[in-house]
This record gives structure tokens, C-alpha cells and sequence, in this order.
């Protein structure tokens, strides 16, 4: 059997094709009488419009890209979700890739997209993006860089403000009586982690008392990462509290917590940088800090609005590039204790 055509949805509706076009593109212009009779009728032929020959023929397209390295993080879902909701309500669609944390990978990935012809694209960047960036320039697509600042000022930047968030959080930590603060860095040679280590060690500086500051690199591995993070916490001066750079290397800090005999917060106190679905639920509460995602979702999107209008006045002079810092949220919550004074073995 041929495939449903949007001729034969019309006639199935009793409508013209341009109100079928109406309801597919813009359907607030279209009677909510005939409007349910255009998608009673696609549900009834199944009928499925070719998004790739519309943007061909129409030199637009109402389908965004966007590139995240994984979906398993709470911040990444949260991100994912509040895009998806902005663009569902805006009459656009948008299809997710994932880069892996692999510069090679997000080229591909991102190339492949392009290649359809996206109106835009949103990118959480990898490690080593330079290559993509300059794929994404010579395709002249408009695009927002979410997350990760880089030396790059091609581009827009939305991100969290890390220094801020992690000055408030040792801060916190301090005024509780915590005078070791370990942090688990996974990432280290992204923007976003060193600015995160350089606020964490000015934090643990500026402090009236005596503060040490010890940084972990977490690595991809949770089996090596467990035992080298207990070894630090019952060591000589061990740290009485640990701030987790993401949701993921939380959970590897409460498994080797839990191996250990490792109790929170009465032998050591813990912070999550992000919100995983069950941080209110565990015992005792997880502390966080909140990013800021339906705000960095919305501000992103915005900004691609305004970068694709600019696209379409080629001969207007081009803005100037932005990078918007959104606050977090910090709640030390009940992981968070005074650090009790003995020493662990």
C-alpha cells in the first residue's frame, strides 16, 4: 500500500490541503472544528509528513538538534525534559544525539545532523570541541553552547555560575565547622570543572580559619574510584566532608561509603552539584546544589530565536555574542552535619 499523502488527508477531512499545511505548521490559525478533523484524519491514515522534503522545499525547518554527552545524569535529564517541553509548545521538534563524551563522536553525531538540514542546534560541548565548533560555523546552522564555556567567542553561552554556586557551598561547609573539604572532579580539563576547582581553592584560602582543600579525580572507572576515595577519608587529616561534581559520581560516593562502613553525615558530610530524583527520599536527605535547568533551558532557546531571525537578515550587522551566568540553589539539606572530632582508621 502507497503511503497516506497530505492530498488524501485533506480529502479524508473535507478540507484543503492548506489547511492541512495550517494545522501541521501553524495551527492556532485554524478553527478548532477543522483542526480536529485535519488530525482525527491523519490518526485514521496514519499519515506522516516528510519533515526533510518540507524543509527542502520551504528552505526553513521547525526541527532543532541538540547534543548532550549522555542522558544519565539527573542535570542532563532535567535539561533534556525543559527543551523538550519548550519546544513541543513552540511548534517545533527536536532530535537528541548523544556525544559520549567523545570528541570524534559529537563530530559525527553533529555532522550527521547538520546534514538534515536542522534550523538549529544546542550543544552540552565535549571535552575537545574545537573541531565541531568549526563544522558548526561553516554550516552556518545558528547555535547556543549549553554547560561548558570555552575560549570561543563564535558562539553563545548559557551556563550555571560554578564559581559562584561553589564559593557558597564551601562557604556553607566552612560555617558548619568542616575545616577538610575533599571534591570529586571527573572532568578535569573542562571549563567548567577548573572553574569549579579554582573557586574551590580560593574558597578554602579566603577562609578566617585554617581551611585545606584536596581535589580527587574521579575517572571513568567506579571500582578504582571507590577505594582510593576511602583511603583518602580515613587517612591523616581526613577530610569530614566531600562536595560530588554530578549525580553520578554521587552514587559512587555513597557505594564506597556504604562498603566502607563510611556513615553520612556523622563521619563524613556530603554535597551533590545537581538534584537526582531521589535526594529528598534517601537517608538522611541529600544536600545540592540546584542547577538552574528550566532557566538555562529558556534563556538557551531565546537565544537561538534570536540567532536564527539574525540569519534570516543576512545583511544586517551581527550582535555581539553573549554568555549568560545563571545562579544556582544551594540546600544543605541532612547530609550536611558538623564534622565529629576522632579520627577514622
Amino acid at each position: 500500500m502507497r503511503k497516506p499523502t497530505m492530498h488524501d488527508v485533506a480529502r479524508h477531512a473535507g478540507v484543503s490541503t492548506g489547511t492541512v499545511s495550517n494545522v501541521l505548521n501553524d495551527p492556532q490559525v485554524v478553527s478548532a472544528d477543522k483542526r480536529e478533523r485535519v488530525l482525527e484524519a491523519i490518526a485514521q491514515l496514519g499519515y506522516l509528513r516528510n519533515s526533510l522534503a518540507q524543509s527542502l522545499k520551504s528552505q526553513s525547518s521547525r526541527v532543532i538538534g541538540l547534543c548532550v554527552p549522555h542522558a544519565a545524569s539527573a542535570y542532563f535529564t532535567s535539561l533534556i525534559d525543559a527543551l523538550e517541553d519548550i519546544a513541543f509548545t513552540r511548534g517545533y521538534e527536536m532530535v537528541q544525539i548523544l556525544s559520549r563524551h567523545d570528541p570524534d563522536m559529537e563530530y559525527r553525531r553533529v555532522e550527521t545532523l547538520l546534514s538534515h538540514r536542522i534550523a538549529g542546534l544546542i550543544i552540552v560541548p565535549s571535552q575537545s570541541p574545537q573541531r565541531t565548533f568549526d563544522l558548526i560555523e561553516r554550516s552556518r546552522v545558528p547555535a547556543v553552547m549549553v554547560d561548558r564555556l570555552w575560549p570561543d567567542d563564535r558562539f553563545d553561552y548559557v551556563t550555571m555560575n560554578n564559581s559562584e554556586a561553589m564559593m557558597a557551598t564551601v562557604a556553607g561547609l566552612i560555617a558548619r565547622g568542616h575545616r577538610h573539604i575533599l571534591y570529586t572532579a571527573r572532568y578535569p580539563d573542562l571549563v567548567t570543572t577548573q572553574q569549579r576547582i579554582a573557586a574551590f581553592e580560593a574558597a578554602g584560602r579566603a577562609a578566617v580559619e585554617a581551611t585545606r582543600t584536596t581535589v580527587l579525580v574521579s575517572g571513568e572507572d567506579e571500582v578504582a574510584f571507590g577505594p582510593r576515595l576511602v583511603a583518602a577519608l580515613r587517612g591523616p587529616d581526613a577530610p569530614t566532608a566531600v562536595i560530588a561534581s554530578n549525580s553520578i559520581i554521587t552514587l559512587w560516593v555513597l557505594r564506597a561509603f556504604r562498603e566502607a562502613g563510611i556513615i553520612c553525615p556523622d563521619d563524613v558530610s556530603l554535597v551533590a552539584f545537581d538534584e537526582p530524583v531521589w535526594a529528598d527520599v534517601m537517608t538522611p536527605p541529600l544536600a545540592i546544589i540546584r542547577h538552574p535547568s528550566i532557566a538555562i533551558a529558556e534563556t538557551t532557546w531565546n537565544l537561538l530565536m534570536e540567532r536564527l531571525e539574525d540569519s534570516r537578515q543576512p545583511h544586517a550587522p551581527p550582535k555581539p555574542r553573549r554568555h549568560v551566568q545563571l545562579p544556582a540553589t544551594l540546600e544543605l539539606r541532612s547530609s550536611v552535619g558538623a564534622p565529629r572530632v576522632q579520627t577514622r582508621s
